[in-house]
């Protein structure tokens, strides 16, 4: 799966600046609590819905975090829902920053190998239609 996920970023870098720290945590921790409270998207920043994907058990929602000012893509956030349990996680695809991509694999480290594998078919299936003429 890492192949997968470096295969994405790679051929998507370009339209793309690095992730910061402060955006990861945000994506991470923060998001979670602005859609619970009810509060705006973090500023200067918006996100676009990139591609969903869905099956029995699991959902996976991805978007684009978009910096207002340079018009780029910041990030990638992941809303994975696990039906059975009702359990919303976020992940944050970091771009073009090493470190930030070495806490993305340990956020997946907890999840299970349905869930894993669930999730690598859907970045799959992005990598898919990106190669698409």
């Amino acid at each position: 799966m890492k192949k997968i996920t470096l295969l994405f970023l790679l051929f998507t870098a370009f339209s793309y600046s690095q992730t910061t720290e402060q955006e990861y945590n945000y994506l991470t921790k923060g998001y979670k609590e602005t859609v619970s409270k009810g509060l705006d998207l973090k500023q200067g920043y918006e996100l676009q819905d990139f591609y969903k994907y869905s099956e029995t058990l699991y959902t996976f929602d991805f978007k684009l975090f978009v910096n207002q000012k340079t018009k780029k893509n910041s990030a990638i956030l992941v809303i994975a829902n696990s039906k059975m349990w009702n359990n919303y996680y976020y992940l944050c695809i970091p771009i073009g920053n090493p470190d930030l991509y070495q806490r993305y694999q340990k956020d997946l480290t907890p999840w299970d190998s349905m869930i894993l594998q669930s999730y690598s078919t859907a970045l799959s299936q992005i990598l898919s239609i990106s190669l698409q003429p």
